[in-house]
């Protein structure tokens, strides 16, 4: 089972309050390499340093909860973190709709009020699962180098 590294333990072992939040991280606790963290009132899903999504209810928040979080009487939400592509083709389907936070340009959410919601929130975070591998970066990019540009080694120009 994988293990959240976050000084802010949200374990993937820890259970939620509500039935469909919990089914949905259940499932997403044996996927290798996903863990877990609290943040922002959220549970935050991540395949090594990159966040595929998380779960949004605002009865996890301390709080008052912000205006982004889930409204009374609405179900908890799944945010899931999709490519451009990936964003439009989810947006064809009945239970995705468009995020309800503009900043968040390719994300998508789906309301969990089902088993059929969490199958669908499954589905998604697997395509980002499988879009997204562990490292953040994109091949040939160097955080270090300066600007962008890749270091000059033994023999390049």
């Amino acid at each position: 089972m994988a293990r959240s590294t976050s000084s802010n333990p949200a374990p993937m072992n820890a259970n939620l309050a509500d039935e469909l939040g919990e089914a949905l991280r259940a499932e997403l606790a044996g996927w290798p390499g996903v863990a877990a963290r609290k943040m922002m009132g959220t549970l935050a899903f991540y395949r090594g340093k990159t966040m595929l999504g998380c779960y949004v209810n605002r009865e996890m928040f301390k709080k008052t909860p912000p205006a982004w979080a889930n409204r009374p009487g609405e179900p908890p939400l799944v945010w899931v973190r999709l490519s451009a592509g990936e964003k439009a083709r989810a947006l064809r389907r009945p239970l995705v709709r468009e995020s309800r936070t503009n900043p968040m340009k390719t994300w998508v959410e789906i309301p969990l009020a089902s088993h059929a919601a969490v199958e669908e929130a499954v589905r998604w975070l697997g395509v980002a699962y499988e879009s997204r591998p562990g490292s953040a970066r994109k091949a040939g990019s160097h955080r270090s180098g300066g600007k962008g540009r890749r270091k000059k080694t033994k023999g390049s120009r």
